[in-house]
């Protein structure tokens, strides 16, 4: 009895080690995986209406830290820059490095040029801000959405550095975004969405659109 006693301390011993070392190559793998290849994220809040929701579980890929470029459109997970540690925001990029962008009378334009962005439309009544700033921009804002438009402020005008990009959420009206904080750095990209994962109803791949520029 002693010696079926030890052998099956034995055997349980080795399964334990086993299912130990296929633990570590397990992590080791997911480990690597999550910083240089995929990592998950789940969106929260509105600033991406019409288009990406809050609650979904998204799939971003992280193989911009080897190439070292995004596209114009890329819908950017990114470190925010008030408290980069803790808070990842999800953005639109929307100006390349080198480009001067403007927004002007409720368009956004690179170089010059009007920006075409098809993407951008009005959202439901319980995704705008709570009160807009002036009373005159919500009065704007109405007559905009009756025309299948939205309001775009505040006017401005941003050279983007080499080492930079200008990020805006697709909801105009309620995103706090490169508008307020200013071109994001490349450090602070954690990678473009590719792919939605939850919920199922919303599951497969993400297209960056279609632009009226070279970039």
């Amino acid at each position: 009895m002693l010696k079926e006693g030890r052998y099956s301390l034995i055997y349980f011993a080795n399964i334990a080690y086993e299912l130990g070392k296929w633990a570590f190559v397990v992590i080791i793998i997911g480990t690597l995986v999550h910083y240089f290849l995929f990592t998950i994220f789940i969106i929260n809040g509105p600033s991406m209406e019409p288009n990406l929701h809050n609650g979904q579980i998204v799939l971003v890929s992280r193989i911009g830290l080897f190439t070292g470029k995004y596209q114009r459109g890329d819908p950017m997970v990114i470190k925010f820059p008030g408290d980069p540690d803790h808070k990842k925001y999800i953005k639109r990029l929307i100006g390349m490095p080198g480009e001067t962008l403007q927004i002007k009378n409720n368009e956004v334009l690179i170089n010059e040029q009007p920006l075409l962005e098809t993407y951008i439309k009005p959202v439901a009544p319980e995704f705008l801000p709570y009160f807009y700033e002036n009373p005159s921009d919500e009065e704007e804002a109405m007559a905009l959405h009756d025309r299948g438009k939205v309001l775009i402020k505040p006017d401005l005008i941003s050279k983007i550095g080499s080492n930079e990009y200008f990020l805006m959420g697709d909801n105009r009206e309620n995103s706090n975004d490169s508008r307020k904080w200013y071109p994001a750095p490349k450090q602070d990209m954690i990678g473009p969405v590719r792919f939605i994962l939850w919920p199922i109803k919303d599951w497969g791949p993400v297209a960056n659109p279609s632009y009226n520029t070279s970039n």
